[in-house]
């Protein structure tokens, strides 16, 4: 065989062409182990929710966590808190295309770190009015247990999220400061990646959780 044929038969791709990478791969894993996670706590909560029977959900005394007509003050919070979580995902899509560019992304980037900073804020007033109210993780039976059980490990997610975003934000300050200097910024981009399969991952799950918790 010629030279020029295993050549061509072991082309590299185009510099610019996306690669399935071996970080990429194990990320994946991890997030169809999580998206699993959810689908458990989510159909727990479906079956007992059904166990009590029509007129019981919530149980009578219950603070009322959904969504009614015309929307509560506490439905008001949550609907924009949870625009707020999903308008981060626009943020850092913007600054992973900024970085890609031959930017820093520092502004989108931040601006997410903000949002995510915020939802996790107001999902603590949400606990803190609702347990004011009398509703807690050994009150009101399963209804209260499974709202702060499902809530608590979403939140903990965005937390964990939030943490990988401030690193994140921190290697574009990085990026911004050899900008100045005339730098043209190198290196890999696998982190900024990663970081938003991860956030992506997460808004779309509190999708779910909004709709079973405080709409259906």
């Amino acid at each position: 065989m010629s030279t020029a044929a295993m050549t061509a038969g072991h082309a590299p791709a185009p510099s610019g062409a996306p690669r399935f990478t071996l970080p990429k791969f194990g990320m994946l894993v991890f997030l169809a182990s999580e998206a699993m996670l959810f689908a458990g706590l989510i159909g727990g909560y479906i079956v007992l929710r059904l166990a009590q029977g029509p007129g019981n959900w919530p149980p009578p005394g219950a603070p009322e966590i959904g969504v009614k007509i015309p929307p509560t003050f506490l439905n008001w919070v949550m609907i924009i808190n949870t625009v707020i979580l999903l308008t981060s995902s626009v943020s850092y899509h913007w600054g992973e295309s900024r970085m890609r560019k031959g930017g820093s992304g520092l502004l989108g980037y931040g601006l997410t770190a903000l949002f995510g900073a915020i939802f996790l804020g107001v999902q603590a007033w949400e606990w803190l009015h609702l347990k004011h109210e009398g509703m807690w993780f050994d009150t009101y039976g399963t209804y209260g247990s499974c709202f702060f059980t499902m809530t608590g490990f979403h939140g903990a997610h965005v937390f964990l999220g939030l943490l990988a975003i401030l690193f994140v934000t921190w290697r574009a300050i990085l990026r911004q400061m050899r900008l100045f200097s005339g730098q043209t910024p190198t290196g890999s981009h696998t982190c900024e990646e990663l970081t938003g399969y991860y956030w992506h991952f997460v808004d779309v799950v509190w999708i779910f959780l909004y709709t079973i918790l405080y709409v259906i």
